[in-house]
C-alpha cells in the first residue's frame, strides 16, 4: 500500500477503489441472474418406429429450430412425453404452421421415414387435422 501512495495520487487511488468495487458488483449480479436461469431440457426423441410404419398420434407443433439431419425435417412433433420431427407436403405444412403459430393440437397421421444419417428418423405427414 505505500509503494502505491508514493507513486499514485489520492484521487488515483480513488478511482482505482471504486473501478474495483464496480466491477466487483456487476460482477456478483451477473453470477446471481446466471444462477436463476433455468435450462430447458430438451425432450426426449421417440424411438423411431420401423421406416414406413404408420404415425397417428394427437399432439402440438412447433417450427423446428435448428440444423436439421435431413432438409424434409420442419416441425417438432410434441406428443405424449416425446417429440418427433416432422416433414410434410405443402398442404399440410400450412396447416403446421398455422397451428404452430397458434398453438393449437392436432391429429397427425404419417409414416415413418429415415434421413441420410443412422440416427435420423422423422415422420412425413399424410394428414393434419386441427383439433378441439
Amino acid at each position: 500500500m505505500d509503494f502505491l501512495k508514493r507513486f499514485a495520487s489520492s484521487s488515483d487511488l480513488f478511482g482505482m477503489k471504486k473501478f474495483l468495487l464496480c466491477s466487483f458488483i456487476a460482477g456478483a449480479a451477473l453470477a446471481g441472474i446466471a444462477g436463476c436461469a433455468q435450462v430447458k431440457k430438451p425432450a426426449v426423441q421417440v424411438k423411431a418406429a420401423a421406416v414406413g410404419s404408420r404415425f397417428d398420434q394427437v399432439g402440438r407443433v412447433t417450427l423446428y429450430a435448428g440444423e436439421p439431419c435431413t432438409p424434409q425435417i420442419m416441425f417438432d412433433f410434441h406428443g405424449a412425453r416425446s417429440t418427433v420431427w416432422l416433414a410434410a407436403l405443402r398442404r399440410e405444412t400450412e396447416i403446421l404452421t398455422d397451428a404452430a403459430n397458434k398453438n393449437r393440437r392436432l391429429h397427425i397421421s404419417g409414416k415413418w421415414r429415415r434421413g441420410g444419417e443412422s440416427n435420423c428418423s422423422y415422420v412425413e405427414v399424410t394428414s393434419a387435422e386441427l383439433t378441439k
